[in-house]
């Protein structure tokens, strides 16, 4: 049984999130994580992606926790999905989807400015995706 939690979504891309983070290795990266009374905000240089972790600045992020990883580059969405992405402790983000790989989910958040969002997809977190004009 799978700890995965996606629906409605195109058919993933066959790539993870650690094969997706390996080539940004070196670049600046901003990572969220459930912090109290907000979320957790750190930005730094993307470093040490493993199967299992990945660090931005001095940050260690386990994969399989509660996160989410902002790049800084700009993208087109190009899928005529809506996503609704939410994470255990972090809430809930909406945007408009980019792809989905086999672990986890690139989009564009809305508002906000045009650059991609990783969202992991594991036992913490939940994706729902709705074609655009469906009501």
């Amino acid at each position: 049984m799978s700890d995965i939690s996606i629906h409605g979504c195109p058919a993933p891309k066959n790539i993870t999130l650690v094969q997706r983070l390996q080539p940004l290795v070196g670049r600046t990266v901003t990572v969220f994580q459930p912090g109290f009374p907000e979320l957790t905000k750190t930005t730094g240089k993307l470093s040490n992606v493993t199967p299992l972790s990945f660090t931005v600045g001095r940050t260690e992020v386990v994969i399989k926790t509660s996160f989410f990883i902002v790049l800084n580059e700009r993208v087109k969405t190009e899928k005529p999905f809506d996503v609704t992405a939410t994470a255990e402790d972090i809430g809930e983000l909406r945007g408009k989807l980019i792809f989905v790989g086999r672990d986890f989910v690139e989009f564009v958040q809305l508002p906000g400015p045009i650059v991609p969002t990783l969202f992991p997809l594991n036992l913490f977190t939940e994706v729902m995706c709705e074609r655009e004009n469906e009501e």
